[in-house]
């Protein structure tokens, strides 16, 4: 017996080891995102500070050995050079002689040069300076990062760029709130990055080669869970006790938040609470605490939209509870253009489960095919065919979005049934047409006459096509009610007529399947989708 069997391919893993990147190179790729909650300010490196950098140098800038720097002088004296600062810090300027330059400041640059110039001259002169480059420095960085390493850069560049070189916070042990800046052995700077996430505060030293950005191993986090957020990781600040106003500074509670549930371990026991936002700022939080921010507030209105023939507006807020007849008796409507005995509802929690049936059988159709077995070399061929072309179909069928249309009446009398925020209240229009579509020839509308059977308007379509089911057929009535039907069913006006299309009986092993998904679909979205079998 042959058996269709697949093959997983294994990933290669390279081990790249630590680099130092050439002033102007481009930067490493960013890590992976990993799984699961990421820690707050995780998009804060996104591997671009190297492509966006600029060249300029700020006025806080402090010359070193190997700067170039450009000197204009007009008047009563002339220079127009660029000169490069040596080992002990000068530049040797023409019948001038050398100007240390090495500490000074960027903004102070000119006024130095000038200052040099007048020693030598008493006449009337102007000068103008530039820093062309500065030296660059190479850094290293270490600790909670994905990439430690030597990287190169200018002394001025901002710790976040040095960081991000080396794939930004190791998101399982780096700390956002311990960042270390260490010369020769001594620590320079403490930074934290909420700081500059929270205020737009960031410590801007300027650095000197060999330094070492050390970023410290991460303190106890909050898992904390919003309202149409993404979970996120806080860092609580310094390693003792803290409280839930630690974190309210941090992350926003949203508008509609008005209770949170706290959980976490005590010991050896785990603790479950309720708490109001007020009593959150006191509560004390421990590393490993899940906040999840609930929004229990319930409106007292709801929204309704109209859809088809009436009048009036087509977006209403109505008291909660209230019910489709009560809605109706308000909406103005002419009876000779609306077919008010026909109302049904569009609700999205239907569509929503609509959908994941219809994805549930695709998966079950999808699973029968490919683990079909086969007894002879020629029928396993066969059954590879098949799985591609069933494989097609899936794909397509996918993409259908259900109606999710919900049955409001029957025989004419319309059921009071509970309004839901965002439902959909559909008037049908009244109409002298019947639609015929899905496996005829010529899918079109059909005027709708009394004594015309199924059989009549599938003649008047260009009669049925060659894959059509000449046993059964869907009929899709005005009020959204599903039926079906055979020859001898009533058609009325309004009605669609859907001819589904057979399943060949070659395809046995999965026929059912196929054709319960193939009428899944026509019930829930009117779609007749053919298979290419």
């Amino acid at each position: 017996m042959t058996r269709l069997v697949s093959s997983l391919l294994a990933a290669a893993l390279t081990l790249a080891a630590p680099h130092a990147l050439a002033q102007g190179g481009d930067a490493p790729p960013p890590e992976p995102a990993p799984e699961g909650p990421q820690p707050y300010g995780a998009n804060l490196f996104t591997g671009s500070y190297a492509a966006q950098r600029e060249n300029g140098l700020n006025p806080d800038y402090t010359i070193l050995p190997g700067d170039r720097v450009m000197v204009n002088a007009w008047g009563a004296v002339t220079i127009n050079d660029v000169f490069g600062v040596d080992s002990q810090g000068n530049i040797f300027l023409p019948s001038v002689g050398p100007v240390h330059l090495a500490g000074v400041r960027n903004d102070r640059l000119t006024d130095t040069v000038e200052a040099a110039i007048r020693r030598v001259y008493r006449g009337t002169f102007g000068v103008y300076t530039n820093l062309l480059t500065a030296s660059p420095v190479a850094v290293f960085v270490t600790g909670g990062v994905p990439r430690p390493g030597r990287y190169a850069g200018i002394p001025n560049d901002s710790v976040l760029f040095f960081l991000d070189q080396a794939g930004g916070i190791d998101a399982d042990g780096g700390s956002y709130r311990e960042v270390r800046i260490i010369r020769q052995g001594q620590p320079v700077e403490t930074i934290d990055l909420y700081d500059f996430l929270l205020r737009g505060t960031i410590p801007t030293p300027q650095f000197e080669d060999g330094d070492t950005i050390l970023v410290g191993r991460r303190g106890p986090v909050v898992e904390v869970r919003r309202p149409d957020h993404e979970p996120v990781l806080v860092e609580l600040e310094g390693g003792g006790d803290a409280t839930g106003a630690q974190v309210l500074e941090v992350v926003s509670s949203g508008a509609r938040v008005n209770g949170v549930t706290l959980r976490g371990m005590r010991g050896e026991q785990s603790t479950v609470r309720t708490l109001s936002l007020g009593e959150l700022e006191q509560a004390e939080l421990g590393d490993g605490d899940v906040l999840t921010f609930r929004a229990d507030l319930r409106p007292d209105f709801v929204i309704v939209h109209l859809d088809g023939e009436f009048l009036g507006p087509s977006e209403l807020a109505v008291r909660r509870g209230t019910r489709l007849l009560d809605l109706l008796n308000y909406v103005p409507v002419d009876p000779t253009l609306a077919q008010t005995d026909a109302v049904y509802i569009r609700r999205d929690r239907i569509r929503r489960e609509q959908r994941q049936a219809l994805q549930d059988s695709l998966d079950r159709l999808e699973r029968t095919t490919m683990l079909a077995l086969s007894d002879t070399a020629n029928e396993s061929q066969i059954r590879v065919r098949e799985a591609e072309l069933v494989r097609t179909f899936v794909e397509r069928a996918r993409d259908i979005e259900p109606l999710g249309l919900m049955v409001t009446s029957s025989a004419g009398r319309q059921l009071n049934v509970i309004l839901q925020d965002g439902d959909t209240v559909v008037i049908p229009p009244r109409t002298n047409v019947v639609h015929v579509v899905g496996e005829v020839n010529i899918p079109h509308a059909v005027m709708y006459r009394p004594d015309l059977n199924v059989h009549d308007y599938v003649r008047m379509a260009g009669g049925f096509s060659q894959r059509a089911n000449r046993g059964e057929f869907i009929i899709r009535r005005a009020n959204a009610e599903i039926e079906v039907a055979s020859w001898d069913t009533p058609v009325h006006p309004g009605d669609q007529v859907m001819i589904a299309p057979a399943v060949d009986e070659k395809w046995l092993q999965n026929g059912i399947d196929l054709a319960q998904v193939v009428y899944q679909i026509a019930v829930a979205a009117s779609v007749v989708l053919r298979p290419a079998l």
